[in-house]
């Protein structure tokens, strides 16, 4: 990958935070390139990237989760980054909704379409309890595709999930 950062294994956690900025820049790029972005997932061992992984389009996000955690597990990975297209839900306050999501009482795709929004999701987590999700909300007039206003949740942010 050009210009990937550098992974300092001594740093591991400074590491894997500039690499989540660095794919998060270089999906928005090819999003607004291709208008689309594929499902990747990226894979770090304690010295470095070791895999990028597509994922079949349709695939059972359960098993992907799964798949995750056993990878994970059985070659003791340092993180995991997690970049496609996803449909999620910005909670207002006193929200009901937010909970019975939470919950699993019902889905983001269960929602109406004018109460669930698309965007390109980025989600990084390590084994030292970093976590940083990023959410550029994808905005379509007609043929024309655009990512909007963007979020960046960190571990103070979702302590309620």
């Amino acid at each position: 990958m050009n210009n990937s950062p550098q992974w300092i294994t001594t740093a591991k956690s400074a590491s894997i935070h500039k690499w989540a900025e660095h794919l998060h820049k270089q999906a928005k790029e090819m999003f607004l390139k291709d208008k689309t972005h594929a499902h990747l997932i990226f894979l770090f061992k304690d010295e470095g990237l070791v895999s990028v992984n597509p994922v079949p389009p349709k695939s059972d996000q359960t098993q992907i989760h799964k798949g995750i955690l056993q990878a994970v597990k059985q070659h003791n990975l340092y993180a995991v980054i997690n970049i496609g297209e996803a449909w999620t839900y910005f909670p207002k306050e006193h929200d009901h909704t937010a909970f019975q999501i939470l919950d699993g009482e019902m889905k983001v795709s269960d929602l109406n379409d004018e109460d669930k929004t698309e965007a390109l999701y980025m989600r990084m987590e390590s084994r030292d309890g970093d976590c940083v999700v990023f959410l550029d909300k994808i905005e379509r007039k007609g043929d024309e595709v655009m990512l909007g206003g963007g979020k960046v949740l960190n571990e103070e942010d979702m302590k309620w999930f």
